[in-house]
């Protein structure tokens, strides 16, 4: 879903004449598609699939201090880097 989100916004604000949005590496979202593009493009991994449950990601997630389920710590982390609401941001 949010992989989603991003691409549809992406898309606006390509049709926008506006830069892309992307999501740091301190992100969940913006590390798993930068995690699984290395895979994809470094390693020619096409079979993986990469999912927050239960696979290789998880245990990155966990290890690089990414992994919560405290809707606070959630929140805190991306205000801090400035990303609070970036979905609700009207771009047209």
């Amino acid at each position: 879903m949010s992989t989603g989100s991003l691409a549809g916004t992406n898309a606006v604000r390509h049709a926008a004449g506006k830069d892309m949005l992307v999501l740091p590496n301190e992100t969940v979202i913006g590390d798993i598609i930068d995690f699984a593009n290395k895979k994809f493009l470094k390693d020619k991994d096409k079979k993986s699939r990469f999912t927050f449950a239960g696979s290789l990601y998880f245990e990155r997630m966990k290890k690089n201090g990414l992994y919560s389920t405290d809707t606070k710590e959630i929140e805190d982390r991306i205000t801090r880097l400035g990303l609070k609401g970036v979905f609700n941001e009207k771009v047209v």
